[in-house]
C-alpha cells in the first residue's frame, strides 16, 4: 500500500485484501519468522552444527522475504511499494524500508560464519542480531501499516504487532521444521521440544485470531448492521469459512506435529504442514476482506 494514499475504509480494504498482496504479505512474514527462529536457535546454542544446516533455512527465508521487493522492482500493479519504498520513484528508502533492509546484513554475516561449529561466539552473536532485526521489522511494519489504515480496519486486518508476530512465528517455525527435517530425517527426538513450542505458538495464534473476529463483530454491531446479516445466512457462511481456514492454517499443522512422523515421512509431513499453514493464512485474510465488506462496508 502506498503510504501517501488517502485514508478510507473501502479503498483500504480493497487494497489490503487483494489475493496477490495477501500472498506476498503472508510469504514475507513467513520468511521473517523463519529467520527469527533460526537466529534465536543459533544465539541460544540450540541449533545443530553444520554449514548446510544454516544455509538452507537462510536461503529459504531469503526467497520468502524478497518476494515483495522483487514484485515491486518488476512494477507489478499489486505491489506498488516495498515497506513504503518504491525504487522506481525515489532513491532513498523509507525508515520502514531501512529497517527491513537491515535484516540482510546479519543474514549474510551468519551465512559467512557458519562453517561447521555454530557455538562460536561470533556466529551466535550474528544469530541473535538476526532474530532481533526480524522481530523489529515485523513489529515496525505492523505498526506502520496500522497507522496508515483507518482505525476500524486496523483492528481487524492483522496489522497489530502481536498478531503479526505470532502468525509469522508459527508459519516461519513450520518452514524451519521443513529445513531441519530435510537434513535430519532420522533425528526425531531432537524435534520433540520444537514441536511442543510450535503447539504453544499455535494456541496463541488461535487466541489472537479469535480476538480479531470478535473485534470485527463488535465493529459491525457499532455500525448498526441488521441482525439478519450478523446471524443469518451470511454469518453461517462466514462461520463455515472460518472453520475451513482454521483447519488449514492451524488444525492440520498441529495434527502433523502431534502425530510425530518419523523417517521418510518426516520431511513430507513438515512440508505439508508449512504449505497448509501458508495457504490457510492467505485464505483467512481473504475471508476477513469478504467479512469486512459484508458486515461493515456494505
Amino acid at each position: 500500500m502506498d503510504p501517501h494514499d488517502p485514508p478510507g475504509d473501502a479503498p483500504d480494504a480493497d487494497i489490503l485484501f487483494t489475493a496477490p498482496l495477501v500472498v506476498i504479505q503472508t510469504a514475507t512474514a513467513s520468511g521473517y519468522g523463519l529467520w527469527m527462529v533460526l537466529g534465536g536457535s543459533t544465539a541460544l546454542g540450540l541449533y545443530p552444527d553444520g554449514r548446510g544446516e544454516v544455509l538452507v533455512p537462510l536461503s529459504v527465508g531469503l526467497v520468502l522475504v524478497s518476494l515483495g521487493l522483487v514484485a515491486t522492482c518488476l512494477r507489478f500493479t499489486f505491489a506498488r511499494d516495498w515497506h513504503g519504498w518504491n525504487p522506481a520513484r525515489r532513491m532513498m528508502p523509507t525508515v520502514e524500508g531501512l529497517v527491513a533492509m537491515a535484516n540482510y546484513l546479519p543474514m549474510l554475516a551468519l551465512a559467512g560464519l557458519a562453517r561447521g561449529g555454530n557455538d562460536f561466539w561470533a556466529t551466535r552473536l550474528a544469530g541473535g542480531i538476526l532474530a532481533i532485526c526480524t522481530l523489529a521489522t515485523v513489529v515496525y511494519t505492523a505498526r506502520s501499516a496500522s497507522r496508515r489504515l483507518a482505525a476500524p480496519l486496523a483492528a481487524v486486518a492483522n496489522t497489530q504487532p502481536v498478531g503479526r508476530t505470532v502468525s509469522a512465528l508459527f508459519a516461519g517455525g513450520l518452514w524451519f521444521w521443513v529445513c531441519v527435517a530435510l537434513q535430519n530425517e532420522t533425528q526425531t527426538d531432537r524435534l520433540t521440544p520444537w514441536r511442543l513450542g510450535l503447539l504453544a505458538v499455535a494456541l496463541a495464534l488461535g487466541i489472537v485470531e479469535g480476538m480479531r473476529w470478535r473485534a470485527l463483530r463488535q465493529l459491525a454491531e457499532e455500525r448498526g448492521v441488521p441482525d439478519r446479516v450478523t446471524t443469518g445466512g451470511i454469518a453461517a457462511r462466514l462461520l463455515l469459512g472460518r472453520v475451513g481456514v482454521a483447519v488449514l492454517s492451524v488444525g492440520l499443522p498441529c495434527l502433523l506435529l502431534v502425530s510425530h512422523p518419523a523417517g521418510r515421512l518426516l520431511a513430507p509431513a513438515a512440508g505439508l504442514a508449512a504449505l497448509s499453514c501458508v495457504i490457510g493464512q492467505c485464505l483467512e485474510q481473504r475471508l476477513y476482506g469478504r467479512a469486512y465488506a459484508q458486515l461493515v462496508v456494505a
